[in-house]
C-alpha cells in the first residue's frame, strides 16, 4: 500500500483496530505519527500497543524528526501517557527516568499541545 494513501486511511478512520496497529510497524515518519495520535484519539491501548509505543519511543535519530523539536520518540512516550492506563503510564515512568531533561520538556509540551486533539 502507497504511504500517503495509508495517510489518508488513517486519518478518516478507514483502518480496522488491528490494521491501526499494524501500522505501528510500517517505517515511514509520518504513517508512524499519524498512526499513534489515531491510537490515542481512539483510546486504543492493549499489551501490544503499548509494546509498539515503547519501541518507536527508542526513535531519536534526526532521520526520525517529524516537526521542529520533535521526533517519533517523543510522540510515542507522549501517547503512553495519553492513554492514561494503568499500564502504559508504567511503561511510561520507566521510560522516561532514561531520558535527559530537555526530552523530558519536549514530551510535556507535546502532550499539552494540539498534536493529539
Amino acid at each position: 500500500m502507497r504511504k500517503l494513501s495509508l495517510i489518508k486511511d488513517i486519518q478518516e478512520n478507514t483502518l480496522s483496530e488491528h490494521q491501526l496497529i499494524e501500522c505501528l510497524d510500517i517505517d515511514h515518519n509520518y504513517v508512524l505519527s499519524n498512526a499513534i495520535r489515531k491510537i490515542v484519539e481512539l483510546k486504543i491501548s492493549n499489551q501490544m500497543v503499548i509494546d509498539k509505543l515503547v519501541i518507536r519511543g527508542k526513535l531519536w535519530g534526526n532521520e526520525h524528526r517529524l516537526m521542529g523539536i520533535y521526533k517519533l520518540g517523543h510522540v510515542a512516550l507522549a501517547a503512553l501517557s495519553l492513554l492514561d492506563t494503568t499500564e502504559s503510564v508504567e511503561k511510561y515512568d520507566l521510560e522516561m527516568v532514561k531520558l535527559n531533561n530537555r526530552d523530558k520538556e519536549i514530551i510535556e509540551k507535546l502532550k499539552q499541545s494540539d498534536f493529539f486533539i
